[in-house]
């Protein structure tokens, strides 16, 4: 804008007193003759002979034909009012003209040629090396002088004639030209400096704003005719394609700096503006195929529609955007230069400083106006960058402070807050760097799983929390204990949810022992839980390192199998031994056989009898799997069950006891109708409506059997998921079975749960039967037991009876059913017959 103001106010001050030449540095010719010769038929000596009333006379400085095919004629007159010769330049001061021909008329038969120019023809050969078809005109003193100019370009036919005095001429247009270089300068470095920011930021707005200022920089250098001067001065066709081409890419550029500045490639608003910004390439395209005449034309309309075009898009669909003001601000200087470059183009505005520079000075407002957004957006991005990277500092701090709670929680059981088993394992893969031998401690509370099914997870927790406090605290008085994390002071470990883990420093067996022996007698009490004194039971196993482990893995492997054998140990501790180990190669065959020997019928049935105390008789029978194994021999229930369970094929082994049990008491019923079957069902069928339709299915055509049918389910498994083990209870109850309560008394069952079975028959577990006669609290317990059946409408069946003495306690308690090795081990069916044939005199 400064560069504008500067040239508007050289102009006046040079135009001053035009009307004297001899006092003049600038003079403009203000009347002339204009010929449009549309056939070309004229040269400078046959135009003169024409009909003077054909020519259109001019009397403004300004010329604007628009676009012309005509070859258009100019004649003009100066006059030198002053004695002496005067020595002047004439300045035709639009660079884009294609042919320019400056004839001085010495006569009607006589011209001379003062210049012969015009952007069509090489730089280099003008005279005078100016942008401006410019040459020096001498005038003999009180003379006139005639003068001709022909001019013939595809550009618009605009222009001013000046005479200018040589040193003003100088001075105008070495400040003009320093003013061009400045704007010019400052569109690249805007250019340049958004290019930059673009490579740190890698927004796509910058690129696209410094590669528009780029192209519109080139292409007022090449408006001005500087590319052609500098850049290509012998390739005129170069300098004319360089218009059409960067005029078409600073139009595409255009629009698509609006898409990306208002957002509007996000939207579908934007899609007319994508189109906008191809038709210029097309325009392009259409100067090789069609001609340049008709392409640069083509491009002036679409600039004359796209940019309004562009702004009053942007006026409609920017209303959400907060750069809508600046927006708007500097469209309306661009466009405003554009319209009143494009009209003088055309001919409807005259030619003039203003019209001609009207994008220029639109331009510079426009990058002003857009240099300041761009700014405020930085500092806007730049306070977005800095608040967010204060979010990311803030957000790291929560992710320290969350990976260290992740690590705890990751290293540490959420109910005892012990070490858990990868941190154990760890820190036992550390100490074996340290020591050259130490022994891994393992003690499990083999009641928690009881508790859960009974008493709820809250409570097994509760229990596993207080049995793991005393645990950390009685272990420190260990010789040798072994701290396993010094910050939280913990020296025991919780592995799962009834194991614990410790490591003594010896690998002495005698000493472990004597320790062991002493913390089970300290830590094996009841537990106050809920006005209940629950014994915990603990069984402990352990390995030695190096002995019996050389890493983690292996150590907390072999004292695992040496505490699932504790039970049978002295003071249910043991130690591991490679005996102990079944895991190798009998579990995973028995796995692996399990499904084959139920689908081939390679299981077997024992029954043990079921005695009536009242008179001794054999009333029914109890029907208790085996799996007589080529290999390993007879294999209890208590090895294959938990496999069966968890391979998933539970319900169909259990389906074959049943069936099997079935067709058996279907037998003996020719004998006995009265004869009862007992048969184990495990928790897994009890859940699965799958399996009571099943034994619908098997039992259809004996329906009237399932009242001599008992189904025995421990009381534990009927505690677990109550509502469900209930609802498919009362299911088998409708159906005619009899539900028998196995092993009462393990458990934490109550009353209420009780009223609510439909159980008819309670059975007492064997521990409080071995030892009945000499132990007055069991015959306390016992009693109470089958008064309370009896109370509920159940019969009473005692297992483990192995004396007469036992026997007859049990029937003068009124106890109604007994079994137990007494009467007859578990036996196959044949040997089964020869009982019932006894007569039973025991």
């Amino acid at each position: 804008m400064l560069y504008q103001i500067f040239l508007l106010l050289m102009l006046v001050s040079c135009a001053a007193n035009a009307s004297q030449l001899d006092n003049q540095d600038l003079q403009r010719v203000n009347e002339l003759w204009v010929y449009k010769d549309h056939n070309h038929h004229f040269n400078q000596q046959s135009i003169q002979s024409i009909d003077p009333s054909l020519w259109q006379h001019i009397d403004h400085p300004n010329i604007n034909l628009g676009y012309q095919s005509a070859t258009v004629w100019l004649k003009f007159k100066l006059t030198n009012t002053t004695p002496k010769p005067l020595t002047r330049l004439i300045d035709i001061n639009y660079p884009l003209l294609d042919y320019v021909t400056l004839y001085q008329v010495m006569d009607l038969d006589k011209t001379r040629i003062l210049l012969e120019s015009g952007d069509s023809l090489p730089f280099s050969s003008r005279k005078i090396n100016h942008p401006n078809f410019v040459s020096e005109i001498d005038l003999a003193g009180n003379s006139e002088a005639s003068f001709l100019l022909k001019v013939k370009s595809n550009a618009p036919i605009q222009m001013e004639i000046k005479i200018w005095e040589s040193d003003s001429f100088q001075f105008f247009y070495r400040s003009k030209a320093s003013l061009t270089f400045l704007y010019l300068g400052i569109l690249l470095s805007t250019a340049l400096f958004n290019l930059v920011v673009f490579l740190f930021i890698k927004e796509r707005t910058y690129l696209i704003y410094g590669v528009y200022a780029g192209s519109f920089a080139l292409l007022m250098a090449s408006q001005d005719a500087i590319l052609f001067e500098y850049i290509f001065p012998n390739h005129p066709a170069y300098h004319n394609w360089s218009q059409l081409i960067l005029g078409a890419a600073t139009l595409s550029l255009t629009c698509l700096f609006n898409l990306v500045f208002l957002q509007l490639n996000k939207q579908d608003k934007g899609r007319l503006l994508y189109i906008f910004s191809f038709i210029p390439i097309g325009i392009i395209l259409s100067g090789f195929a069609i001609d340049y005449a008709f392409a640069i034309k083509a491009l002036v309309l679409s600039i004359i529609i796209i940019v309004p075009a562009c702004f009053i898009i942007g006026f409609i669909h920017s209303k959400q955007n907060e750069n809508r003001g600046f927006y708007l601000i500097a469209w309306t200087w661009l466009l405003t230069g554009v319209v009143i470059f494009a009209l003088a183009k055309l001919g409807i505005f005259p030619f003039n400083l203003f019209t001609n520079h009207a994008i220029q000075l639109g331009s510079t407002l426009e990058l002003l106006t857009f240099a300041i957004a761009l700014a405020k957006r930085l500092h806007t991005e730049k306070e977005t960058r800095i608040q967010a990277q204060q979010i990311i500092i803030d957000s790291s701090r929560q992710s320290a402070m969350l990976q260290q709670e992740l690590l705890y929680n990751a290293t540490h059981n959420d109910v005892t807050g012990l070490p858990n088993r990868n941190h154990f394992s760890s820190w036992i893969d550390q100490h074996i760097k340290q020591q050259k031998g130490f022994t891994v401690v393992l003690m499990r509370l083999s009641r928690i799983a009881e508790l859960d099914k009974t008493l709820g997870r809250k409570i097994s927790n509760y229990a596993l929390e207080q049995f793991a406090l005393i645990l950390n605290s009685e272990i420190q008085s260990l010789t040798d204990i072994q701290c396993i994390d010094i910050q939280e002071d913990f020296y025991a470990a919780n592995l799962s949810n009834s194991t614990l883990g410790f490591v003594i420093n010896t690998q002495d067996p005698d000493i472990i022992k004597k320790e062991l022996i002493y913390l089970q007698e300290t830590i094996n009490q009841p537990i106050n839980i809920n006005e209940m004194q629950i014994d915990p039971w603990v069984l402990t196993g352990f390995a030695r390192y190096p002995e019996h482990g050389t890493n983690s893995q292996m150590l907390l492997r072999n004292a695992g199998i040496a505490l699932d054998s504790s039970h049978n140990g002295d003071h249910q501790i043991c130690s591991y031994h490679h005996n102990l180990d079944t895991y190798n190669e009998r579990r995973l065959t028995l796995i692996n056989e399990l499904k084959a020997a139920v689908a081939n019928n390679e299981m077997a049935l024992h029954y043990q009898p079921l005695i009536c105390t009242g008179n001794k008789q054999i009333i029914g029978a109890e029907a208790l799997i085996r799996w007589p194994h080529a290999e390993y021999g007879t294999i209890m229930p208590d090895e294959f069950i938990e496999i069966a369970e968890q391979t998933g094929i539970i319900q169909a082994l259990s389906l074959w006891v049943f069936k099997s049990a079935l067709h058996q008491l279907i037998n003996w019923q020719k004998n006995n109708p009265d004869f009862l079957m007992s048969i184990n069902i495990s928790t897994h069928n009890i859940q699965d409506p799958h399996f009571i339709s099943a034994l619908s299915l098997i039992i259809n055509d004996h329906k009237h059997l399932t009242k001599n049918m008992i189904l025995e389910i421990t009381e534990s498994q009927m505690m677990s998921d109550t509502l469900h083990a209930f609802k498919n209870l009362w299911t088998l109850s409708e159906m005619g079975f009899v539900i028998a309560i196995d092993d009462f008394g393990t458990g934490y069952s109550n009353l209420g749960h009780l009223k609510k079975l439909p159980a008819n028959e309670l059975k007492i577990d064997k521990t409080f039967i071995l030892n009945l006669e000499d132990d007055n609290q069991n015959q306390v317990l016992v009693q109470t037991a089958i008064h309370m059946a009896h109370n509920l409408g159940m019969s009473v069946v005692a297992e483990g009876v192995e004396s007469e003495r036992c026997y007859k306690l049990l029937k003068d308690m009124g106890c109604d059913m007994c079994q137990g090795y007494h009467f007859s081990r578990p036996v196959p069916a044949e040997q089964f017959n020869s009982l019932m044939k006894q007569v039973m005199t025991l």
